[in-house]
């Protein structure tokens, strides 16, 4: 899991065949049918371990919550429900990998306040710095 990311990739022709990797966006990798039903991701997050949730700051992001949801929609990350908790937008979001992992998320924005608050769950915790850069590039695009 450490090159998740790297492509490795060999063309052969007539003349040789020539060797390459590739570091691609761990975003490619979010597939389209990665939005879960709200009983199911409620019982899914409550279901794994809370040793097994990470959280990330996420600065300088200037959008709000509705831009940030279909952003982040347009990558295929999915916003399962939206709260107002105490003046501040939680979405819980869902995804998908294109081998089958699912993970989990919170958002939280603050209005007025560009650092947002990432919090990941899932039982493969080897894609959290992935994920989370992938929050971080769609966010800032």
């Amino acid at each position: 899991m450490e090159n998740l990311c790297s492509l490795q990739v060999a063309v052969k022709n007539n003349i040789d065949v020539f060797y390459f990797s590739s570091i691609i966006p761990m975003h490619i990798l979010f597939v389209d049918d990665g939005e879960m039903d709200k009983r199911v991701f409620l019982a899914t997050w409550k279901d794994i371990s809370t040793q097994n949730e990470v959280q990330y700051v996420i600065n300088d992001v200037q959008h709000n919550a509705d831009t940030v949801s279909q952003k982040l929609r347009n990558s295929n990350i999915f916003t399962i429900a939206k709260r107002n908790v105490e003046g501040q937008d939680m979405l819980y979001q869902s995804l998908k990998l294109t081998n089958g992992i699912w993970v989990l998320a919170e958002l939280k924005i603050q209005p007025g306040n560009p650092s947002f608050t990432l919090s990941l769950k899932a039982r493969a915790t080897e894609v959290y710095s992935g994920i989370q850069q992938a929050y971080d590039a769609i966010l800032h695009n």
